[in-house]
């Protein structure tokens, strides 16, 4: 097994060289043993060679697992950058394309040790955010992350699980059949080789990766110490913005959102604040995102809101309705996240 290295701008390296260029250049070139360990040297000489490389790659193959190395142009701009740490590549199962998907995608994280309203609450919004046709990303652990992905599978939605070991080495094996499905159904990705088993540093490392495929954070529930805050600074860190669900202040499973509200993070209490944030930040237009579907009053109320900003009054004088009926009418497409009440009380078209 190769010593533990760590990388010196593999980035900029990778910007040059592909994979297979790089392992032979480090077998040729011996000042690399000046940088590391002589045994660590040897090791790197040893697997340093086109023919054990492909080798490694077509047992893979026959292992159901797939290598996607930086150089391919379907590695994923958002790992490309300085600030993630890019990986040399991600070993995956599933469709790969969803790493190219133009659909907005959120990471919905969370405690292993949930309570009943943060799987209910993480139900919701993993279901509600596909029927706009948002890509769910998670880390496939149990409790909130494996809720995400399964609630996203139910519904009909893409879903990407990022892995915090290798695919041979999978954990926890209650989520064993999750993972078959999301390989079937969405993608599995992992940055480490097939049989590397999950250690300490190994979640961290992934959460870095969760927060990167994703342009939003969600974190449902978690504690003063919980894994998830980590994926939290790493967000921030990308410059990504953060939702916190709040939860019980009598709860320690629920200090450490808490705190993150506290501390500036963006309130989650309904869908529409997620699709109103995407609108307002210009990051995806919610009317390019599939519609849901609005019954005959809700659509007239849209198509007369589509022709310019109306307050309730003007809308009263053009449609047929009571004022119960407007009012509710009103109330229900702002929580389906389509109009938007303005500072001087009129509504507008999301």
């Amino acid at each position: 097994m190769l010593a533990k290295i760590t990388p010196i701008r593999r980035t900029k390296l990778l910007e040059i060289y592909s994979v297979e260029e790089l392992f032979d250049r480090i077998r040729q070139d011996e000042k690399i043993e000046k940088l590391v360990s002589k045994s660590a040297y040897q090791s790197l000489i040893e697997y340093a060679s086109l023919e054990t490389l492909q080798k490694a790659l077509d047992k893979l193959y026959t292992m159901g697992v797939e290598f996607l190395p930086f150089s391919d142009e379907l590695f994923p701009e958002k790992l490309r950058q300085n600030n993630v740490l890019p990986p040399v590549g991600l070993f995956y199962r599933g469709d790969i394309s969803l790493l190219k998907s133009e659909n907005p995608a959120v990471a919905i994280v969370g405690t292993r040790r949930c309570s009943e309203y943060g799987k209910d609450a993480t139900e919701k919004f993993a279901s509600e955010l596909v029927d706009y046709g948002f890509t769910i990303v998670s880390g496939l652990a149990t409790g909130i992350d494996a809720y995400a992905h399964d609630a996203c599978l139910k519904a009909g939605g893409k879903t990407i699980a990022v892995l915090g070991m290798g695919h041979n080495e999978f954990y926890p094996s209650d989520n064993q059949k999750l993972y078959e499905r999301i390989c079937r159904e969405g993608l599995v990705i992992s940055e480490y080789l097939p049989n590397i088993p999950p250690a300490k540093y190994t979640f961290p490392e992934r959460n870095r990766i969760v927060s990167a495929l994703s342009d939003v954070t969600v974190i449902v529930e978690a504690s003063a110490k919980s894994g998830a805050l980590i994926t939290a600074e790493r967000a921030l860190e990308q410059g990504k913005e953060i939702f916190a669900v709040p939860g019980n202040i009598t709860s320690s499973k629920s200090l450490g959102t808490n705190n993150l509200i506290k501390k500036g993070a963006n309130v989650l209490t309904a869908t529409q604040d997620i699709l109103l944030f995407f609108s307002d930040k210009n990051l995806k237009n919610p009317q390019n995102i599939p519609q849901i579907q609005l019954d005959f009053f809700e659509q007239s109320l849209y198509n007369h809101l589509n022709d310019g900003e109306k307050s309730f009054d003007e809308l009263m004088e053009i449609e047929n309705m009571t004022h119960g009926e407007l009012h509710m009418g009103l109330i229900s497409l702002e929580m389906k996240g389509v109009i938007k009440r303005s500072s001087n009380n009129k509504y507008r078209v999301v």
